[in-house]
């Protein structure tokens, strides 16, 4: 019978995350989600201190202003609300000493994350830049503001690569024992046409190589799994840009078995299961049933937390 499945095999990685270790996931809106499910398994992670941000510039930027502490704080304002050019909405404020505050405070994060975490995900989402035309400087989100303030360009390889080249080595002199994986989102920027998107992921997959190559990185090929193993429409969300709850927890079934050793991948399952249990509301509260059922769970989750100490920070 013939098989309509295509898979590849990815290697497992040497270095392997566990449970006493912090992750950091940064980059687009795919590092949000599988940041969801590491946080959901257990593990220390933490995603987008400040935000979605999708072009490789604006994301290695927000890196190296948390590197250099950089106090200055590039504002935008709309109607009463000040926003940050290197970051997403969810960093606002309703003063500049407020924005600036709140930067400062994402930024310190942001480092303490860099020096201890053992692994650092970055999931690149398009190489299609907005700058401002009276700086040229690249913003990671235009807040909305006026189509006229700037001009748009697609990023090549050659220039993300020269940007992120001199940012690893900082990043490696700061913690030599950080492993960093890239990726490229899945997610299709459909907005800005077909062949147009394709052209923007290949500018990112060209780079993400290189840079594996010349920093020993390495590469987790979420987008070659939701675009080859999972082509079908059927994986994504109504938008056809987005992929859907189904292939989101099959890339994590991918991830978790390249980079978990198979007893930390099961206890993450255990996690995952008494947490999704405690969650649960049923339709009738008090009822014994649902009360003994808590209970045992509890039990479930102090006998693993006993076994595994902290894994239910």
């Amino acid at each position: 019978m013939a098989n309509f499945n295509f898979t590849f095999p990815i290697p497992t990685q040497e270095y392997k995350i566990e449970f006493d270790k912090s992750i950091l996931f940064l980059g687009s809106c795919f590092s949000d989600e599988i940041g969801k499910q590491a946080k959901l398994c257990g593990l220390k992670s933490i995603a987008n201190p400040f935000g979605t941000l999708f072009h490789p510039i604006a994301i290695g930027q927000s890196i190296l202003d948390s590197l250099n502490e950089t106090k200055s704080c590039k504002w935008v304002q709309k109607d009463d609300v000040f926003f940050h050019w290197g970051s997403s909405g969810k960093i606002h404020a309703y003063s500049q000493l407020e924005l600036e505050n709140k930067l400062i405070i994402e930024q310190e994060l942001q480092k303490t994350e860099l020096k201890l975490a053992s692994h650092l995900f970055l999931t690149f989402g398009t190489a299609k830049g907005y700058r401002l035309k009276e700086n040229k400087k690249l913003v990671a989100n235009c807040h909305k503001q006026h189509p006229s303030l700037f001009e748009i360009k697609v990023s090549k390889a050659h220039e993300i690569v020269d940007f992120w080249q001199p940012l690893i080595q900082q990043l490696k002199r700061l913690n030599p024992n950080l492993q960093l994986i890239f990726t490229v989102s899945p997610v299709r920027h459909l907005k800005d046409g077909i062949v147009e998107n394709n052209r923007s992921k290949a500018e990112l997959l060209l780079a993400v190589e290189i840079l594996s190559e010349i920093e020993n990185c390495s590469y987790f090929p979420s987008y070659e799994i939701v675009l080859d193993e999972l082509r079908d429409y059927r994986f994504y969300k109504s938008d056809f840009s987005h992929p859907n709850e189904l292939a989101i927890s099959y890339v994590w079934e991918r991830f978790s078995r390249t980079f978990f050793s198979e007893e930390t991948r099961i206890n993450s399952e255990k996690v995952r299961a008494i947490k999704i249990a405690l969650n649960h509301k049923g339709l009738y509260e008090k009822s014994f049933k649902l009360q003994e059922h808590q209970l045992l769970t509890l039990q479930k989750k102090e006998k693993l937390n006993q076994e595994i100490k902290g894994i239910f920070w």
